[in-house]
Order: C-alpha cells, then structure tokens, then sequence
C-alpha cells in the first residue's frame, strides 16, 4: 500500500502524498505546478474555464481523454491518470488546431474563458479520433456539425465574445489532420509508468489546516468494505460532481474519505438479457454510450443531464446515494423497475429501487455498506415510454419537476402503466391512483386528461425558488397530457429542458 499518488500531468510524472493529496486539482495545477492557464471562476463545475482532460486506459487498452472540471476533481480521485492542461495541448511550440483556430477566428475577447473552451473542444475531437467514432464509409474522421460543437460546449460559459465565432472556430478544422493525444504523449511509456503501481491501494493520513485527515483508495471492493466497516462516518466519493461543490463552498469538511475510483469492477456497463447492468460507479457518459439507440429516451435525458464535464465525471451510484428528490435518472429508474445491489461485511443483498429510499436524503443502506451495481430492465418494442425534465434553463439547471410515462396498450386499451414523478415531495415517487386511472382505459386524450387530474391528489410539492407548489401541480397534470399527444404524433423522444446539478451524483 501506498502513501502517495501517481499521476502525470502534461507527460510529466507527479508524487504527491502529504496535505496536498486533499487539494482540487485546479488549486495544484494553478498554486504547486504554475499552470495558470486552468482557471477558476464559479467552483461548482458549472462554467467551464477549469476544465482539463483527465487519460485512463480504456477496456481495449486505449487511452481516452474526456475533459473534465478541474475545480471538483480531487487529487486523490486521479491516482494513475494523465491530466493534460490547455498548455500540454501546444506541443513542442506548435499550437493544437483548438487552439489555432481560435486565433484565426478571433474566438477570445477577454480570454479568461478561452482555456476551457479550448480544451473542451479538443476533447471532442479526441473522442472524433477513436476508431468507434470513425465514419463507416469514409475511414476519415467524421466532421464535428454545428449541433455536436453547441452540445460539447454545453458546460462552457462566455460573457464577452459571444458564442458564433467559437463555434466558427471549431468548425474551420479539418477533424482529419488533428493529432491524437497519444501520439504527442505516447500511450506506451505512460502505461509503463503508471500500469506498474495500478494494483497498489493508497492511504494518505496528514494533517490538513490542523485537522487529521485521511483518505483510502482501495483497488479490491472487499478492502473497501472492510475499510467502510472500520470508518462507517467516512465520506464516500466516486465522481465528486456534488461533494466537489460543497466542499468548496464549505458546507462540509470531510475527514475521512473512501474513494471508489479505482474499483475497476465498479465501472462496467453492459447491457445483457434485455437489461442494463452497471456498476455503481459507471459515468453517465458511459451509460449514454451504452444505451445508446436501445433506450432514445433516456439518452435523450442524459443529454440534458449536467454538461459533457459532468456526465464524464459524475456516477449512477452517486447519484442514487445523493438521494435527491429531483435526480433526473430516478423516475425512469422508478417505472422500470430497476434493482440495486449493496454490499457490505454481511455480504450482497438486492433490493428495488423504490425500496431503497427511505425519506428525503435517507436510503436504507447499512453504515458498513456500498452500493454495488444497478440492473435495470430495459422497456420492450410493447412499451411506450417517455421521460420529461422540466427547468427554468434548458441546460445546466435543478430540475422542477422530472417525470416518466410507460404504457403497455393493447387492442386500443391500456394494459400497464407505470408513473413515477420527482420534484413533488421528499422522495421520487410511484403514483398508483395515476396508473390505476389509465389500465383498462382506451388511449384517449380524456383518459390522460383524467388521469392529470388524479395527479394532483397523490402528490404534495412545495414552493421554492424553481417554481410555487400550484405550478407543480399544473405541471403533474399537463405532462399525462403531454405524454398522449407525444405518442399519438410517433413517439416524440421528450427529455423537457435543462440539466441536474444538485442531483448529479
């Protein structure tokens, strides 16, 4: 076991052990390593200009390098990663495309925001360049559309130059001749250097502005069970997207940390049987790249689901474990009927998702236990689903109210109905008056009408800042309607607007 990290940032090797390994990593690039380039404006993950590109081997043993907010990754989170800074993207002297197009199309006014946009771009055309991503017809890398350049840039905010010559910029590349990563730092040697510590688990104790502090990275889920059995008070982190956040605007201050990074059975994705089985510690950008064509809807959501930064960082345990009432993915985890493994010094138990939630923030999860994975089965050709967010913003919000919709209809009546709504009381919740409304009912806009009008017995929303309790009252039943004029016109794949934040994981 080690006392240190290991990582590299733009190819050069770091060891950090001591205080340091508690840092964000935009504190040690800007204040221990003089990148000044990575900056730091909102600390919440929300704007962009710290964002950095994090490399991990891939399952084929490819390095990938999707970009991430600096200023909610943890140090101890990148043990055995590669970061590369806005300034490792200009090699040996010569600009990376990003970056020469950005000059060339005047995409920087004051410039504060240019690094993030640059490096965010710059994962996009990364991920352009990997072999799965590559046109069938034409071995050339696909062109990036307008479309796909607004959607990366989602987690990028500019106050001053405005957004047309960015995308301009970006644009103007030729995909083709930009120069994979790997080739300006050679996957071999990095592999070489950080593969050799990979087995290795890591405990750091230090004293942090005079408070003991401690953090275990372990590699075997039984060492981090045993770990969690010993410290049960310890702060569980996986993506960091929400702790990121409070621990910079001081809402907590953990001191003792169980990071699950590097728990490698924790990240695979595969759908088998008709089902989706994850581990819990699977981005959601790796559950949208799974889902892919056989669920639209929710890659549709996901789309939605917080910035390319966010989804690449940000788990599904996370955001089951936040226990949100408004965490986009749990009503469409709720009419599914999704299943949650916990593990613990007892061993593995099973159980539905709705059983898992308690009371707001409250799941029943033992003080020695970790969730494991989550088995979702996946709607069938009978279904009709549909998945709805409704914001104030249309990306990069807190929900309102979250909603999911599935009908089985058969002979012109509705057989089964599922309806699970977020954002109307202290947990997502089931409505069975709803469903009951709709089975054995013709597919009728009155059916769906009346079944908006159950709505609004079964749930109690309040009032707060993203809407009053009788706007999300309104809500509850306009969507039943909705979702019957969205099938009747084909199958409109709905995901509303906006983002999660607060619910990320």
């Amino acid at each position: 076991m080690r006392d240190h990290l290991c990582f590299r940032v733009n190819g050069t090797p770091q060891r950090v052990e001591g205080a340091d390994v508690f840092s964000t990593l935009s504190d040690f690039l800007r204040r221990r390593l003089g990148l000044m380039g990575t900056k730091v404006v909102c600390s919440e993950g929300d704007c962009g200009a710290c964002s950095v590109l994090v490399g991990r081997p891939g399952v084929s043993g490819r390095w990938s390098y999707p970009a991430l907010d600096a200023c909610i990754q943890f140090l101890y989170q990148l043990d055995g990663a590669h970061v590369i800074t806005v300034e490792g993207l200009a090699h040996d002297a010569t600009l990376h495309p990003v970056q020469d197009a950005m000059i060339r199309c005047h995409g920087s006014q004051c410039g504060f925001c240019t690094p993030g946009f640059v490096v965010t771009l710059a994962a996009e055309f990364e991920a352009r360049s990997e072999p799965a991503t590559r046109d069938a017809v034409d071995p050339a890398v696909a062109p990036l559309a307008v479309e796909d350049i607004r959607g990366a840039l989602t987690g990028n905010l500019c106050r001053c130059t405005g957004y047309v010559q960015i995308v301009d910029a970006c644009a103007s590349i030729d995909a083709g001749e930009v120069t994979r990563l790997s080739e300006l730092y050679p996957e071999e040697e990095i592999a070489a250097d950080l593969d050799s510590r990979r087995d290795e688990a890591v405990r750091v104790d230090a004293v942090v502005d005079g408070r003991s502090r401690t953090v275990f990275v372990p590699v075997r889920i039984e060492d981090a069970v045993a770990f969690k059995s010993a410290h049960p008070d310890a702060l569980v982190v996986s993506g960091a997207t929400d702790v990121g956040v409070l621990c910079n605007k001081g809402r907590i201050e953990p001191t003792t940390v169980l990071c699950l990074g590097r728990l490698e059975e924790f990240t695979d994705v595969v759908i088998e049987s008709g089902r989706l089985e994850c581990g819990a510690g699977a981005s959601w950008a790796m559950i949208e790249e799974c889902v892919g064509d056989e669920v639209p809807q929710l890659r549709a959501l996901l789309e939605r689901f917080g910035s390319s930064q966010i989804r690449n960082a940000a788990t599904i345990g996370g955001n089951l474990a936040n226990a949100s009432p408004i965490a986009d993915s749990l009503p469409f985890l709720f009419v599914l009927g999704a299943e949650v493994e916990l593990v613990g010094s007892r061993g593995m138990r099973r159980i539905g998702i709705e059983d898992l939630y308690l009371g707001y923030k409250k799941i029943d999860l033992g003080a020695d236990e970790l969730i494991a994975r989550v088995s979702v089965p996946l709607p069938t050709s009978a279904d009709e689903l549909e998945l709805y967010k409704v914001s104030r913003r249309r990306d990069l919000d807190i929900s309102t109210l979250t909603a999911a919709i599935l009908v089985r209809e058969e002979g012109g009546r509705i057989e089964r109905a599922r309806v699970a709504y977020g954002g109307v009381g202290p947990v997502v919740a089931r409505l069975p008056g709803v469903e009951a409304s709709l089975v054995g009912r013709p597919f009728t806009e009155e059916t769906f009408l009346q079944a908006g009008r159950v709505a609004r017995t079964e749930i109690t929303p309040i009032s707060d800042v993203r809407g009053s309790a009788g706007f999300r009252l309104q809500l509850a039943e306009n969507v039943l309607v909705k979702f019957y004029h969205d099938r009747r016109r084909g199958g409109l794949v709905t995901a509303g607007a906006g983002g999660d934040r607060q619910g990320r994981g």
